[in-house]
């Protein structure tokens, strides 16, 4: 097939669309409709004018040949398009502060600007980059890394925090070396951002991302160590575009700080006992110490380290040597901080990620194990990884390649000791979504090497599937993760939230508690104690939003609304830290205001006894852009003093 290279007549059919695009938003703004859905109309509207010019241009060339893969690659650009232009609007608009009027013109341009590259590069490309296919998927590969790191800026500031990362940002407002759930790394990263940054989304979130450059730079360092440029930017590409690795660069949880100690610390176990480099030591100390100051779960990773040092023959000189003990030391004396908060809280922390994690009842687990590690990799990922084992043989050309083989063995080694004990655990406790991320880590350069198009020859019938089947997945997840940003920001036109959304509207419910409380201080001089009766969820997500809409970045006025919003322990909810923060006693005959989200919350035993009703149930019905996004009740009570309060509450 040959097709013209783009001309005049390209830009002009991408201009001829931009101006339909502008007229149409303009022109649904006039007529009332709400600036995020105008944008898809008119985007829409833009979209349509530029296909029938390219439709009456490509008729007599290129349509009745390819028109079917012409078409769908077209839609494809052009939904890339629309959820790059909906994060760069929402952020000029929803953070920026700038009128969607004004805001439309740039997001045009960025729309217009992906529509030129790609016809470029996708639709009318040039004849040598048609008929080279290294060229082709180089190019395939440095765009999609490229637009999943951007999606993650661009949104990282417009969407609604999450339950767990509004959590943790209260963690920053009580800074500590050590607390109930996890060890102090996420605190202390969101306290550094939002204290240079500001409190807001971004702020919270920039941590994550610096944590995703880190675990990129040493992901790619140890595959190009491993097989030079190819395998690096594979790795980087699925390190970029796997679900759990694409979400731990946006979402501030715990395992963004994981992560990127994981891939440190694999990297410098490969320096030290692969290429016998002493000076790595301190490498692995330092990221194994700092691990573990983010997640208990990289005590895994030096025990599969452990065990690949008993069992290699070349590896146990070094039990020998001074090197790997200063490593042990360095990792301690990071690490020493939660020692010190554990043994001040009765070693609390270890015994709730610890012992309490195998009680309670049996639950066989592992068929939803498997189930989550397709979701974290996608399938053809889990394909992928199972390919690394059966096709093994086929990574090394030479039989004399002995350190490459010891490598891999160190590195399967690294992988599949910490996936054996979610193995074992799932057999009888629940496993959760993002427990066995981190541990792909080690064999994923050997999965861009066996799977990934142009990186190498399959090794097998499987390693083949999944090579045939890489492009398409990644397109479709990265379709998905726009779509999926672009809905959490914008939402789209006639389509509903689902009932309570987590994290969606909560910023206008924290301005519909704000209005309450106001009233009821007005009416009564009393500062309520707001006491959500979900756990730890809404708690985190009202004093985050209260103190963004506030504009609040004085400590002091910060403080008082984080001290004035607690979690449900008063009422015997598990609401992990907020009893560290809020003891039981400590805020004995105060007007409460009790948040639930159902009516029978009110009717608790444990309620009933401890406080006295002030006023009836009222509802609060919150919104995301102009749609219900859910509801909640309130009511505010008056506390009995402290004796009323059991000893044994949660």
């Amino acid at each position: 097939m040959q097709i013209a290279s783009p001309d005049n007549r390209t830009v002009g059919i991408v201009l001829v669309g931009s101006i339909t695009d502008l007229l149409f938003f303009y022109i649904f703004i006039h007529i009332g409709t709400p600036w995020n859905s105008a944008h898809v109309i008119s985007f829409l509207a833009g979209a349509i004018a530029t296909c029938v010019l390219w439709l009456i241009w490509l008729q007599a060339t290129a349509l009745a040949q390819s028109g079917i893969r012409l078409f769908s690659t077209w839609i494809v650009i052009e939904l890339f398009a629309l959820f790059l232009r909906g994060g760069v609007l929402s952020a000029l608009v929803e953070v920026g502060g700038w009128s969607p009027t004004t805001a439309i013109i740039w997001g045009v341009g960025v729309s217009s600007g992906v529509m030129l590259f790609s016809v470029h590069q996708w639709i009318l490309p040039s004849d040598e980059s048609r008929t080279d296919p290294d060229s082709c998927w180089l190019s395939f590969t440095i765009t999609l890394i490229g637009y999943a790191v951007i999606l993650r800026i661009i949104y990282g500031g417009s969407v609604e925090l999450l339950h767990e990362e509004a959590y943790y940002w209260n963690y920053a407002q009580h800074l500590d070396i050590g607390y109930l759930d996890h060890p102090p790394m996420v605190g202390w990263l969101i306290w550094v951002f939002t204290t240079f940054i500001g409190h807001s989304e971004i702020a919270v979130r920039t941590g994550a991302l610096v944590c995703w450059l880190v675990t990129a730079f040493y992901a790619y360092k140890l595959a190009y160590a491993l097989g030079g440029l190819r395998m690096a930017l594979g790795t980087l590409l699925l390190v970029a575009l796997l679900p759990f690795f694409f979400s731990i660069g946006l979402i501030m949880i715990p395992d963004a700080p994981l992560v990127a100690c994981w891939a440190g610390s694999l990297y410098y176990l490969y320096r030290s006992l692969i290429k016998e480099r002493s000076a790595a030591w301190v490498g692995v100390g330092i990221f194994m110490g700092l691990g573990l100051l983010s997640k208990y779960t990289m005590v895994l990773l030096g025990i599969a380290a452990f065990i690949f040092m008993l069992a290699n023959r070349r590896s146990r000189h070094w039990f020998l040597r001074l090197e790997p003990y200063l490593s042990v030391l360095i990792a301690g004396l990071l690490f020493a901080p939660v020692l010190f908060w554990n043994a001040d809280h009765q070693w609390v922390s270890f015994l709730f990620q610890g012992p309490k994690r195998f009680s309670g009842r049996f639950d066989f687990d592992l068929p939803d194990m498997i189930g989550c590690m397709l979701v974290l990799l996608t399938p053809t990922g889990f394909l992928a990884a199972v390919a690394t084992v059966v096709s093994r043989k086929s990574l090394f050309s030479d039989a004399a390649d002995t350190g490459n083989r010891r490598a891999y063995r160190l590195l399967l080694t690294l992988t599949v000791i910490p996936l054996s004990v979610f193995v074992f655990f799932s057999l009888f406790r629940n496993i959760k979504l993002n427990w066995t991320g981190p541990i792909w880590l080690g064999i994923l350069p050997y999965m861009a090497a066996l799977t990934l198009p142009h990186c190498r020859a399959p090794g097998s019938k499987m390693a083949g599937y999944a090579m045939r089947a890489w492009p398409a997945t990644l397109v479709a997840i990265l379709l998905l993760y726009g779509a999926t940003l672009h809905f959490a920001a914008l939402g789209f036109p006639a389509t509903p939230y689902p009932p309570n959304p987590f994290g969606m509207g909560m910023q206008h419910l924290a301005q519909e508690i704000e209005i309450v409380v106001n009233d009821f201080e007005r009416r009564t001089r009393e500062t309520p104690l707001i006491v959500c009766m979900d756990g730890n969820r809404l708690a985190g997500w009202v004093a985050f939003y209260r103190t963004k809409n506030a504009g609040l970045q004085n400590e002091f006025e910060r403080a008082k609304i984080v001290g004035n919003t607690t979690g449900g322990h008063f009422f015997g909810k598990n609401s992990k830290m907020y009893r560290f923060w809020h003891p039981n006693g400590t805020h004995q005959n105060r007007v409460v205001l009790l948040i639930g989200r159902k009516r029978s919350q009110f009717a608790d035993e444990m309620v009933q006894s401890r406080a006295k009703p002030i006023g009836d149930i009222e509802e609060i019905v919150y919104q995301k852009n102009g749609k219900v996004a859910g509801r909640f009740f309130y009511r505010f009570l008056r506390v009995g003093d402290s004796s009323s309060f059991s000893k044994n509450s949660k």
